[in-house]
């Protein structure tokens, strides 16, 4: 997860933007308990929210108390009691952070191996712990990556085949612990996985190309600095990505929340598609865009 999974703030109420607030800073809090305080370099929007839907189908109910920050002593911020569910994000963090720095290291890219080599000691050591306390979750992941790692040498794999590991797990994530019997919530899980996976590789086309780094549209679209070719790719990715989108939206309608629904929907449907939008419209020519809007 890749920072794409992220609340969008101007539709969301005040109330809501408290509890949102309150898992993050929860989550925070439970970083730096276990893992001390570069732990809490690994906080991510993705994992706030997949805390916010482990909340959300939990069996009992969240209570929130005010503390202060322990970065600032004078504000003070809503923390979650429920700490199981958020202990669960925190560990995942952490284990999906130090397999995406093990895989910079064999990334093109020389900043990005530096910076990975200097940041993955530190991080090892908190994924020994985290691998103890969550072996689940690291079973998941691990084999996840190397899934990854087996498409990604194969030659010109499909974008369905490359989004195939991240998607499936993120649902088993989604659904690790819970009471989801129909599977709704895996499903879900695996909806939001490929599309984050689509908007990285979206997101990140032009630098791969550049880095020689794998990338599934990277054969296609070679030539990216070809207007034609940029728009071309620009259709592409906005069809994938709003495909994806509208199946989220219909997998959220099986989902059975007992609370926190009108923020995963904030999430889920304002939130993803402000990404994907984002992410799309730096291909589009400068032409097409534009600051103005209609309301009917």
């Amino acid at each position: 997860m890749l920072g794409y999974v992220k609340a969008c703030r101007d539709e969301m109420k005040g109330a809501e933007y408290e509890i949102y607030k309150g898992i993050y800073c929860s989550l925070c809090r439970a970083l730096g308990r276990h893992y001390g305080i570069f732990g809490k370099m690994l906080l991510s929007y993705d994992y706030a929210f997949a805390a916010v839907m482990k909340l959300a189908v939990a069996s009992r109910s969240c209570t929130f108390t005010k503390k202060s920050c322990p970065f600032n002593p004078l504000h003070k911020c809503c923390f979650c009691e429920q700490k199981d569910e958020i202990d669960y994000c925190a560990h995942g963090a952490v284990i999906t952070a130090y397999y995406k720095l093990r895989d910079n290291l064999h990334d093109r890219e020389t900043g990005k191996k530096i910076i990975s080599l200097l940041l993955l000691p530190a991080v090892a050591l908190m994924h020994r712990k985290a691998k103890r306390l969550a072996p689940e979750i690291e079973k998941i992941i691990s084999e996840s990556i190397e899934k990854q790692r087996k498409t990604e040498i194969k030659e010109h794999p499909g974008i369905d085949e490359c989004a195939d590991a991240t998607a499936a797990a993120l649902g088993r994530l989604f659904a690790l612990g819970t009471q989801d019997d129909d599977g709704a919530l895996e499903r879900l899980g695996y909806l939001v996985g490929r599309l984050v996976y689509i908007m990285d590789a979206v997101d990140d086309l032009e630098k791969d190309l550049k880095s020689g780094s794998f990338n599934p549209f990277a054969s296609e679209y070679r030539d990216i600095g070809n207007p034609a070719v940029r728009a071309k790719f620009a259709d592409e990715a906005q069809s994938l990505l709003n495909l994806t989108h509208y199946s989220i939206t219909q997998a959220c309608e099986g989902l059975n929340l007992k609370r926190f629904e009108s923020i995963a929907e904030n999430v889920l449907y304002d939130g993803l598609a402000a990404a994907s939008a984002r992410l799309v419209e730096k291909y589009r020519d400068n032409k097409t865009k534009t600051n103005s809007f209609t309301v009917e």
